[in-house]
């Protein structure tokens, strides 16, 4: 509880700029908290005597209309001032508001505030650690508080209040030894935000509090309990609902009857009903909006009661994974007659090891970062009982330091964490669950221990891309100048002695000399090595080369057996370079014990140094592991790999990069899959690239004469729902004019339609260029349209979270935006093809997948150049239709689609229900102004 006498003063403004020194208040407002009750507040317009800028009345409501009979700054700065004297100051990135208040302050010639100030966005950082994110509407929505006028510096002042309120309740029902360890961790917190975690713990030791029954402390940890599930008793044998008036029973009242639905269900229990080696595999295609999850998952529900058999399930993605999971364990497991079970499985990397946990806490390594990241788990490790670090919102977390957490304890029956592990409680699960869903990266990686026990059924899920995850998986890149210029610089700086510097910081610690002699001497043997590897590549592969360089850049092929004699001549390096980097981890283990010896002896600017030198050795660490990725890709997959030089000139010396991996999955499959698994039911909403094309079958290793396949029809009313408008005068794709005809085209239906529009490239450069020009336009400017660009404005899932809260976007996005994307109702209305995806033309690998084809006898563009732009058209036609209410246009400037032979091909595999339209330019705005017009009625 909070003591009375504490007010909190939750602080918030809205200012005309996001600098102190140039920007102006126009809002401010304060919401006074004390024992946990919002006791008053204060809230006024301001007048900055100045324009408020455009982008800033967009985001606040703010006009200069607004705010024009409203006080200045001046005329309530001794009133606000007094106001928050004695009062603990808080705000939602408190580093902002503070400093910008108090310059306003300095202005007027009163002195700056010097209160407590505590920040909400670190502590709701830590005490929800796996919230999705951490902007104050995300936390509102997150916590369900209401607030209706986000950045309105009123509603998001109380909004915050309402935060701090929740914060402190949660830390204080923390366990004491989880306030304890927040409290001895080196926590570099933003001004006196630690104080919350300190004061708690005062309180607690004051008044112990009961252990919550749920949690159990071990080695000073407080954990989640984990009990054994029940063993799941299902002895009766119940009939499968194959008739509508079954099946409707079976279904209602949460779920709906769907004849196509249905259909897929018999279709998957009558091929499996009963197993005999003439079962086949089973290729379905199930169009979007049809439940093709509850569609396969309660057949097989059936069949693994049944026969006692599991049923892996793959998805493309962990997010899918979970998805589908949550399916079995609610929606599916509530209206069946019998109890199911479905456990995620990952791999050992992305669990939480308590023994790696628990030495961690007692190490510093001098970053600050990676102490918020301990205290991030300390309160996780109450809530979690899985132990998944995917669940965790994780900033600047470096992947050598979560490998680290993630490793099993040399002596695991030694550790007093035995049992207890969280990788355990999975095994656990899997044992007692009928559905096992994981990736497609961790059924490649693990088939022969998924079905080690009696063969279990198989689901592709999206099996279009089981075939890339492989690929993708297997592809490295080994940048041998980078690498020796990490190796280098990190010498220098471990032998330079000035203030600061990572020498200095050695000699500091308990044996520093020996540490600096060793670190020395490993990295010159590290740096003569890799120079050395590094020059009979060059002699070997590139100076017999007589591929010209364009614009300073070469590629040469490597064939697969003069590799493989390389390694083997050069097995000595290598073998020397892995000694030397095993050494390296170990010295520096033995450095961050020292060093974690002498807490509070260094600054704050030299712990920093000393996480700046440990990630230069992760990069260095990281090479090196590459290199042997490298060698195990020839010994597992000779005849279906590629490898290729990159030579790029430089003025000083030539930069070397390799790059390889796996080619294709021709024969993949057939040997690390299949032979663990009964026949496996492919499914997806976009298998099929044409009516006679073999493309799925064959990178999926599958007799087409062996198989059974059924293509459901669509069941959107793509008529009424959607058109797909086709520019027929759209210039040429390579014309230098062509990214200008894009941005015009692109502001012309934005700032007409007004929509959330999704706009897909094929190019990152294009993506780039056509952002550039929208962000200059003047038209778009004075529009309520706002452009957001993949790679400038965040990564995907910072995109994608945005178009699913926001309205006006227009979001520029490649590659992954084409598929797997969720967009329903307003999300997006309009979709945007700038050309027809084909992959980048002339790569290494695509020249590779020519030549394989082609000594096959077979044709690479129309038998897989092609079936790849067709899968990956309808998946991008596939992001506007989501619902069976949902409407909208795809429009793709590209005339290929009408004036070249493949361009009918390309049409013919999309829904056959879907209109297509062939327009000018010109003509295009006006459509798809009435298209809106007429569903908007």
């Amino acid at each position: 509880m909070m003591q009375n006498k504490d007010i909190y003063a939750v602080v918030d403004l809205e200012t005309t700029r996001t600098t102190a020194q140039e920007g102006r208040i126009i809002q401010v407002a304060i919401a006074f908290v004390q024992n946990n009750t919002v006791i008053n507040q204060f809230s006024t317009l301001v007048n900055p005597q100045s324009n408020i800028p455009r982008n800033i009345t967009k985001l606040t409501g703010i006009t200069d209309e607004m705010v024009k009979s409203a006080p200045t700054f001046k005329d309530v700065a001794i009133t606000l001032h007094a106001m928050l004297v004695g009062t603990i100051f808080v705000a939602h990135n408190v580093n902002f508001d503070l400093p910008f208040l108090n310059l306003a302050f300095e202005r007027e010639n009163i002195t700056p505030l010097k209160n407590l100030a505590l920040d909400t966005v670190q502590l709701s950082q830590i005490i929800w650690p796996t919230a999705p994110g951490y902007r104050l509407s995300d936390l509102t929505q997150y916590l369900k508080f209401e607030h209706k006028r986000p950045h309105q510096a009123d509603s998001d002042a109380l909004a915050t209040a309402m935060l701090l309120i929740e914060i402190l309740k949660q830390v204080n029902s923390l366990p004491m030894v989880t306030l304890q360890g927040l409290v001895d961790l080196p926590l570099a917190l933003v001004r006196d935000t630690k104080r919350v975690f300190e004061k708690a713990l005062h309180i607690n030791q004051a008044t112990p509090q009961p252990l919550p029954k749920q949690l159990q402390v071990i080695s000073g940890l407080a954990i989640r309990r984990f009990s054994n599930p029940t063993p799941l008793s299902n002895k009766n044998s119940y009939v499968y609902p194959a008739k509508k008036a079954n099946m409707e029973q079976i279904l209602a009242p949460e779920l709906k009857y769907s004849a196509q639905q249905a259909k897929l269900m018999n279709l998957i229990y009558e091929h499996y009903h009963e197993l005999n080696e003439e079962t086949t595999p089973l290729v379905l295609e199930a169009p979007t909006g049809m439940g093709k999850t509850l569609g396969y998952l309660l057949p097989y529900a059936y069949l693994a009661n049944e026969q006692g058999r599991s049923v892996v399930i793959a998805t493309p993605t962990i997010n899918l994974q979970h998805q589908v999971v949550d399916v079995v364990n609610n929606e599916l497991n509530n209206i069946l007659p019998f109890d199911i079970r479905g456990v995620s499985l990952k791999g050992k990397s992305h669990f939480l090891n308590l023994q790696s946990f628990y030495r961690a806490l007692q190490v510093d390594e001098g970053s600050a970062s990676l102490q918020f990241i301990k205290a991030q788990i300390l309160v996780w490790l109450t809530e979690t009982l899985t132990g998944d670090l995917d669940d965790l919102n994780l900033n600047n977390a470096s992947e050598r330091f979560l490998h680290k957490l993630t490793q099993s304890a040399n002596n695991p029956a030694g550790s007093n964490f035995y049992g207890h592990e969280f990788w355990e409680r999975q095994e656990i699960m899997a044992q007692r669950a009928q559905f096992l869903v994981v990736n497609h990266a961790y059924l490649a990686s693990y088939a022969r221990e998924l079905g080690r026990n009696q063969k279990p059924f198989l689901v592709l899920d999206e099996a279009q891309s089981l075939p890339d995850a492989v690929i993708n998986q297997s592809r490295q890149t080994l940048d041998f100048d980078r690498w020796r210029a990490n190796t280098q610089f990190a010498y220098s700086t471990v032998m330079a002695d000035s203030q600061h510097n990572v020498g200095a910081i050695l000699k500091r610690l308990p044996g520093g000399n020996n540490f600096q002699a060793h670190l020395g001497d490993n990295l010159q043997a590290l740096q003569a090595a890799e120079m050395l590897l590094k020059k009979t590549m060059y002699r070997h592969f590139l100076l017999s080369s007589k591929t010209p360089p364009t614009d300073g850049r070469r590629e040469a092929a490597v064939e697969v057996p003069l590799l493989a004699q390389y390694w083997i001549d050069q097995a000595d390096t290598t073998q020397a370079i892995h000694q030397l980097a095993l050494q390296l981890d170990d010295i520096l283990d033995d450095i961050m014990s020292a060093f974690s010896q002498l807490k509070g002896a260094f600054t704050l600017e030299e712990r920093q140094t000393l996480a700046d030198f440990r990630r230069l050795l992760n990069a260095i660490s990281n090479a090196e592991n590459q290199l042997v990725t490298f060698q195990q890709i020839l010994v597992d997959f000779p005849s279906a790999s590629v490898f290729w030089i990159t030579e790029i000139s430089r003025q000083e010396e030539n930069h070397i990069i390799l790059s390889g991996g796996l080619l294709h999955t021709f024969d993949y499959f057939k040997t690390r899959v299949y032979p663990y698994f009964e026949p496996a039911t492919l499914v997806g909403a976009t298998l099929f690239t044409s009516s006679k094309s073999t493309y799925l079958y064959d990178r999926l290793n599958i007799d087409r004469s062996q198989s059974t396949s059924f293509r459901f029809p669509e069941v959107f009313d793509y008529a009424k729902q959607a058109e797909f408008i086709i520019a027929k005068d759209a210039p040429d794709v390579n014309d230098s004019r062509y990214g200008a005809y894009l941005a015009k085209q692109i502001i012309a239906l934005t700032t007409t339609v007004q929509e959330n529009t999704l706009v897909l490239f094929t190019s990152h450069e294009m993506l780039q260029h056509v952002f550039s020009l929208l962000q200059n336009s003047h038209q778009f400017a004075q529009s309520n349209m706002t452009v957001l660009a993949q790679g400038i404005s965040g990564g995907p899932q910072k995109l994608l979270k945005r178009m699913q809260k926001e309205q006006h976007l227009v979001v520029l996005g490649a590659a992954s935006f084409w598929e797997g994307i969720d967009l329903p109702d307003q999300q997006v209305r309009m979709v945007l093809m700038t050309r027809i995806p084909f992959e980048q033309p002339d790569s290494m690998v695509q020249k590779a997948e020519e030549a394989v084809l082609l000594s096959e006898g077979k044709q690479p563009f129309y038998q897989n150049t092609l079936p790849k732009a067709v899968l990956k058209l309808r998946q991008g036609v596939g992001r506007l239709i989501r619902r069976q209410d949902d409407y909208g246009v795809i429009v793709i400037f590209d005339s290929r689609m009408l004036n070249k032979r493949y361009g009918k091909t390309l049409q013919k595999m999309l829904p056959k229900e879907l209109p297509q339209v062939e327009l000018n330019s010109t003509e295009i705005v006006d459509n798809v102004r009435e298209f809106f017009v007429k569903h908007h009625k």
